[in-house]
């Protein structure tokens, strides 16, 4: 089904909470299978929840968390995607996004 004309699809960062166009944003997915992983085409099966690609949102800003350098906030999308996320899931998900962000 097309788009209408002059009509951009937007979501919403679950970070910042700052809508942007769809294109801007990256998704992350809870696959039915519960795994959580970096969706680079935008159109897996699965819970999604789009964080911004900017450098900032990757610095681990929530509040409960210490900061570390490079890493997602866990809290914000533990919470969009419904599913508790471990250490070696959240290292996986980092290291693909700052792949895909280097490409």
């Amino acid at each position: 089904m097309a788009q209408p004309s002059g009509r951009v699809p937007t979501r919403t960062c679950v970070v910042c909470r700052e809508r942007r166009d769809r294109d801007a944003l990256l998704r992350i997915v809870r696959t039915p299978e519960g795994q959580v992983i970096f969706d680079r085409s935008g159109r897996m099966n699965g819970r999604g929840a789009y964080v911004c690609g900017d450098a900032d949102h990757f610095a681990g800003i929530s509040k409960s968390a210490t900061p570390r350098s490079g890493a997602l906030d866990t809290g914000r999308l533990r919470h969009a995607l419904k599913i508790n996320i471990d250490d070696s899931t959240a290292k996986q998900l980092n290291e693909a996004i700052t792949s895909y962000r280097s490409e």
